[in-house]
C-alpha cells in the first residue's frame, strides 16, 4: 500500500506543471498556476495539523481509509465531469497533490506502531525502529522510479505525443525551390489534453482501488492495536524499574 502511496506522491509531482499546463492554462493566469504550484507544497504539511486530531480521535487505519475513499470519489466525479469545467478541475488538482502528500506523511505513524508490534510479538529488548523504517524506504523506493516513467509511457501510448521528443530542424542550404505538396492529414488522433486529463483522473482512482484492497487486509487497528500499545508500555515500565534497580 505504501508502495503505491508513494509512486502517487512522485507521479502528482512529475506531472503536476504539465498538468496545468495542458488542462488550465486557457482558463488562469501564470499567476494563479505559480500559487497553485506553490500552495501545494506547502498545503500538505498544514493538512497534519488537523489530521493529526482526527487520528487522536478516530484512530489513524480509518483516517488513512478515509483519504483513500475521497480520492475515489473526487477522482470519479472528476471523469463524469470531464475537462470543461475549469474550476471543478482546479479544484481537483491542487486537492489530489495535496491530500496525497498528506496521506504519505500519516503513513510514518502506520509504521511506527508496527514497530511497537514488532517489540512486543518477538520480546525484544529494544525496538527495531531502524529495521522497520529502513525495510520500508527499500520496499517503497521504486515507486519514485516507475512514477514518470510508467506516466511519460502511458500518455506516449495513449495520445502518441512523446514529451521528450522535439522537432527536426532543417539543415541550412537544405531549402527547395519548389514547395512539396502537403501530406494528406493524419487519422485523428486524441489530444494531449485529452490525454492528460485521462492520467490525471484514472491514475488516482487505480490508486485508489488498489490502496483500498491492500489496506483492507491490515490488521493492525481497533482493539488490537490498543492491546499492543498496553503491552508498549508495561515493557517500558519494566525497563525503567529495571534501570532504577540497577
Amino acid at each position: 500500500m505504501d508502495l503505491v502511496q508513494v509512486f502517487h506522491c512522485h507521479f502528482n509531482s512529475n506531472f503536476f506543471p504539465l498538468f496545468l499546463e495542458h488542462l488550465l492554462s486557457d482558463h488562469i493566469s501564470l499567476s494563479t498556476g505559480s500559487f497553485l504550484l506553490g500552495i501545494s507544497y506547502v498545503a500538505p504539511h498544514l493538512n497534519n495539523l488537523y489530521f493529526l486530531p482526527l487520528c487522536r480521535r478516530w484512530g489513524v487505519y480509518a483516517v488513512v481509509r478515509g483519504l483513500f475513499l475521497l480520492k475515489l470519489g473526487l477522482s470519479l466525479l472528476m471523469l463524469c465531469a470531464g475537462p470543461d469545467r475549469p474550476g471543478l478541475l482546479c479544484l481537483f488538482i491542487a486537492s489530489n497533490r495535496v491530500f496525497t502528500e498528506g496521506t504519505c506523511k500519516l503513513l510514518t505513524l502506520v509504521v511506527t506502531d508496527l514497530v511497537d508490534e514488532d517489540l512486543v510479538l518477538n520480546h525484544r529488548k529494544q525496538a527495531a525502529s531502524a529495521l522497520l523504517f529502513g525495510m520500508v524506504a527499500l520496499v517503497t523506493k521504486p515507486g519514485q522510479t516507475f512514477a514518470p516513467l510508467l506516466g511519460t509511457w502511458l500518455l506516449c501510448f495513449y495520445t502518441g505525443h512523446d514529451l521528450f521528443q522535439q522537432p527536426a530542424l532543417t539543415p541550412v542550404g537544405s531549402a527547395q525551390p519548389w514547395p512539396e505538396p502537403p501530406a494528406p492529414p493524419p487519422p485523428q488522433a486524441p489530444t494531449l489534453r485529452q490525454g492528460c486529463f485521462y492520467l490525471l483522473v484514472l491514475v488516482p482512482i487505480t490508486c485508489a482501488l488498489l490502496q483500498l484492497f491492500t489496506w483492507s487486509q491490515f490488521t493492525l487497528y481497533g482493539r488490537r492495536l490498543h492491546a499492543v500499545k498496553a503491552q508498549r508500555q508495561n515493557l517500558s515500565r519494566a525497563q525503567t524499574l529495571d534501570i532504577k534497580m540497577v
